[in-house]
């Protein structure tokens, strides 16, 4: 079975992170997150031969882990921005 590991270490790395992050309250708004980051880095696929030291060396490499967090920080700012946006422009509607 074919595995992007960039999947992987995006998980792992948001649900460390995820209480800092207090998202938006949209549905699927950590799924969007995850999805705007991935867009953002390469994916990362082992051939059959990897060992699964390398594998996990991927995973705690800690340059990749700060570029991943990078990532994450951006693609939350950037839906959270956008979110707010649209509610704000719904309750001036609203006012109206």
């Amino acid at each position: 079975m074919v595995k992007n590991y960039m999947e992987v270490l995006v998980d792992e790395i948001y649900e460390e992170v995820r209480h800092n992050y207090n998202p938006c309250e949209c549905e699927n708004c950590d799924d969007n997150i995850k999805s705007i980051a991935l867009n953002n880095l390469p994916p990362v696929y082992f051939m059959s031969t990897a060992s699964e030291g390398e594998k996990k060396a991927f995973l705690l490499d800690r340059q990749r882990r700060i570029t991943v967090l990078a990532a994450l920080t951006q693609a939350k700012e950037l839906l959270c921005k956008k979110c707010n946006s649209n509610k704000s422009n719904k309750k001036m509607r609203e006012t109206i």
